[in-house]
């Protein structure tokens, strides 16, 4: 044995990023374990980060460069893939794409959801190319959850906090329970919560093991979720008056006075509140002695209420009764449930942490996909955080947070617009600088239409739209190249029918590829890509998702490469790279590395230069970090740390701004959204949901033909990450002794109905598909519904583990997009029958 060591890096197996600690000997890759230096997994690793090996060692991983010999493509047409050199590859790829940059820079896309490197290399080419079609990642990555989470809590996302909670309710997701944010540390956490006493209800159509773990497990019917919490809003606002009234008057717009018209009555252009104690209106930043939260007011002639009254008298509607028809929960239940939440927010309680007294409010309610992957999923999110709002749990011990919304030592803060919370000028949270309130509407120039949805921060849908029929939509150019790696639009999208036809739509496309995936076939040169193991990267946890208040730290760490890849493998950012110096836009790249990276003078790129990837990276380290914490030094420790102070943690009473209630932007961006797409000729755009108080509204399964008498969900796995894992040996093979995992999932009682036994070979039909599996009969799902898992099906034979073993949901999904978020309605009507 001549080499025997232990190598920092950070997990891919899926978005959890966790440090591991790789085991090398003589150049092969022997073991891996979690890495103690690093505050989001504390030394743990899952089943999907020790499979890792079995993902490098794949011997199905392509190796060279690849070109398509057959012009015709299809689902299940052999490409006719012959090998290539690299300098063919590259050659052919920058001859055509000099051409494109001639006649129009923007008719080049690119599909990722390589997250890092689509932000380190990708949208640098780009930016450097001229094209501002970027963003292709995924149908399912929260287009409606991000748009919510900016709009009510200013940042990307959010969680609570696990170190005080005491009572939680889970719509959709499976925080805590080895999925979601740092998955690793939130398991740790949750099970040293359960047993100090937390209560956890789980509100799901399907009991996956975060329902089997649950205090409690509420089988609601899909895509109910916003009736469920508007009537226990209803029930703490009108019945049982619970509500924390120094927080609505202090930090939300509650007190904001409303027009008849649904707009803030404004005075020299601020909105305007009432003074009880004075008996006058004033400016919301004005010095208020007691602010007005009913009542009704004369201002100019005009009356005008609060906007707290109007929210409570919204909610009357949603009666529980009501909301027993639309979510199959009993009435009796959800009045239970609005109790428990009331009750156990301890409202007017406070604690004491390092000697400083907070509000003390131990509830939260969480969201993720599941809940709101539905058409009019938007509502959804902003009523179960306006829920966690009412009880004044925000950003105080034991409740509701985002994502960083405070940086170290304040470094950045949230920003202010009429008084309410904005995303922090910085572009790791805010993603880029997204704007719900000074943005433009305007005929689109990109081809996911952002500029015709105003109130999202994921358009991914919309490119299969306006790449089949782009002069529909008014673009003023037809897209003809697409580059693509790391994202599959099959496995991870919807109707294959319309996703095929969007594809076979551009001229030219070039597929980075670890193996020979679905999304290959429709590929006219495939590269070979790296994975996680052997490519390089640092600060990699990312402050809008995977770097969360729940470490207790502020943290940077490295992805190095631990081994070289396999045959001609390399990494996709970096042949971007090498084709942007071909087209002599390399200098350019660095100018826009320069801003991103925000390089201080003595280590900025210049443009005249070229760089190593390990040059750029210590450059940037050392920038941010001074001159003795450069790549070597991460490379030799792993982790920079930094332990968060308690305001760091519970930001509250040092914020100056007010989280939206009544959300009057979502309301006038829907008047300018008519008012551009009207004089575009786009008559029938749906603006119904640019609403002002959340409202639930039935997704399109509610009315399907009779003979779609079911519904179809998805479910997470936590032993497996989309659908890439699926050809994981080892974790394939985990599926198949895991009954529910390969299987459809179907209720006892439905399946009795049907004559299905367990175990039957039955067909999923939906309007745009079928998909045929063996069933699991089961009383862990919802009578109306069955269940299928997110992550198998594979149709490609160059996925030889993954390939024919399990259903893949998305085959059954329809093209039907959200009005505001562009999110896909993943509440699918179905029939079920044996085969």
């Amino acid at each position: 044995m001549q080499e025997d060591v232990w190598i920092h890096t950070i997990c891919g197996m899926c978005i959890g990023e966790c440090g591991i600690l790789m085991r090398r000997v003589d150049g092969v890759v022997v073991d891996i374990k979690g890495d103690p230096n690093c505050p989001n997994s504390r030394g743990k690793i899952c089943a999907k980060g020790a499979a890792g090996i079995m993902t490098l060692y794949d011997p199905a991983r392509l190796t060279v460069p690849m070109k398509r010999t057959n012009p015709e493509k299809g689902i299940g047409v052999d490409p006719g893939w012959v090998p290539i050199s690299w300098e063919e590859a590259l050659s052919t790829i920058t001859e055509k794409l000099i051409e494109l940059r001639k006649d129009d820079p923007r008719k080049l896309v690119f599909c990722t959801f390589d997250t890092f490197t689509m932000r380190e290399k990708m949208v640098p080419f780009a930016r450097a190319f001229g094209t501002p079609n970027t963003q292709w990642q995924g149908y399912y990555c929260g287009q409606y959850l991000h748009s919510s989470m900016f709009l009510s809590n200013g940042t990307f996302h959010c969680d609570f906090d696990m170190e005080y909670i005491n009572y939680l309710m889970l719509f959709g997701n499976q925080q805590g329970f080895m999925a979601g944010l740092n998955p690793n540390l939130s398991a740790q956490k949750m099970a040293n919560a359960r047993k100090r006493g937390l209560k956890v209800v789980v509100v799901d159509p399907v009991c996956g093991p975060h329902g089997s773990k649950a205090d409690e497990w509420i089988p609601i019917r899909p895509g109910t979720d916003a009736a469920l919490v508007l009537s226990m809003m209803n029930v703490l606002l009108n019945e049982l008056k619970i509500y924390d009234e120094p927080f609505i008057k202090r930090y939300t717009n509650g007190p904001y006075l409303v027009k008849a018209d649904g707009f803030y009555m404004r005075k020299e252009g601020k909105p305007q509140v009432w003074d009880v104690k004075e008996g006058k209106a004033k400016p919301y930043d004005a010095e208020v002695a007691d602010y007005a939260l009913e009542g009704e007011f004369a201002i100019d002639g005009e009356i005008c209420r609060p906007a707290f009254q109007l929210l409570r008298e919204h909610l009357k509607k949603y009666t529980p009764k009501r909301a027993e028809e639309i979510t199959t929960v009993c009435a009796s239940t959800i009045y239970r449930l609005a109790e428990e939440f009331g009750k156990e927010a301890r409202i007017g309680s406070t604690i004491v942490i390092d000697g400083i007294e907070f509000p003390y409010r131990p509830v939260a309610a969480n969201i993720y996909r599941g809940a709101g992957a539905h058409k009019h999923g938007v509502a959804a999110a902003l009523a179960i955080n306006t829920l966690n709002m009412i009880v004044g749990n925000y950003y105080v011990p034991g409740g509701h947070r985002g994502m960083n919304l405070i940086g170290p030592s304040w470094e950045w803060k949230p920003g202010e617009y009429e008084g309410l919370i904005t995303p922090p000028d910085n572009p790791e949270v805010s993603h880029d600088g997204v704007n719900y309130y000074t943005y433009e509407v305007k005929p689109p120039v990109t081809t996911n239409l952002k500029e015709l949805f105003p109130i999202s921060s994921n358009w991914s849908p919309m490119n299969i739209a306006t790449s089949i029929a782009a002069e529909k939509y008014k673009l003023p150019y037809k897209p003809e190249i697409l580059i693509t790696s790391r994202r599959n639009l099959f496995m991870g999208g919807c109707d294959y029918t319309i996703t095929a036809q969007a594809l076979k739509s551009y001229r030219f496309i070039v597929s980075f590829c670890v193996t020979l995936d679905e999304m290959s076939e429709f590929a006219d040169i495939v590269l070979p890509d790296t994975i996680y193991l052997e490519k390089l990267d640092t600060m990699v946890n990312k402050l809008n998702w995977s770097h969360t208040a729940e470490t207790g730290y502020f943290y940077w760490g490295i992805r190095q490469p631990v081994v070289d890849p396999p045959g001609e493998a390399r990494d996709w950012g970096d042949v971007l790279l090498e084709i942007a110096e071909r087209m002599g836009l390399l200098g350019e790249v660095y100018k826009y590395l320069n801003q991103r990276f925000k390089l201080k003078e003595e280590y900025a790129l210049d443009p005249k230069q070229k760089y190593s990837w390990e040059e750029i990276n210590d450059r940037k380290l050392k920038s941010k970090f001074g001159e003795d914490k450069g790549l070597d030094w991460f490379k030799e420790h792993g982790y920079l740390t930094l332990k968060r102070k308690v305001d760091e943690l519970y930001p509250l009473p040092w914020l100056k701004v007010r989280f939206p209630l009544y959300f009057e932007n979502v309301l006038a961006a829907g008047r300018k959204v008519k008012e551009v797409t009207e004089s575009l000729g786009l008559k029938d755009w749906d603006i119904s949901d640019y609403v002002a108080l959340p409202d639930w509204e039935p997704c399109s399964s509610f009315t399907p033909p009779p003979e779609y008498d079911l519904k179809v969900v998805n479910f997470r796995v936590a032993t497996h990450s989309m659908s890439w894992t699926a050809e994981n040996p080892w974790l394939a093979e985990v599926a198949e002794f895991n009954p529910y995992a390969q299987r459809i999932l179907i209720n006892a009682e439905t399946a009795k109905r049907k004559g299905i036994r367990d175990r039957d070979r039955i067909c999923v039909e939906s309007s745009v598909g079928k998909v045929v599996g063996e069933a699991r009969v089961t009383h862990c799902i919802h009578p109306e519904v069955v269940g299928i898992s997110s992550h198998f099906g594979a149709f490609a034979k160059g996925k030889p583990i993954a390939y024919g073993k399990g259903a893949n949901f998305n085959k059954l999904v329809p093209y039907d997009t959200d009005p505001v978020s562009t999110g896909v309605d993943a509440c699918v009507a179905v029939k079920v029958y044996r085969v």
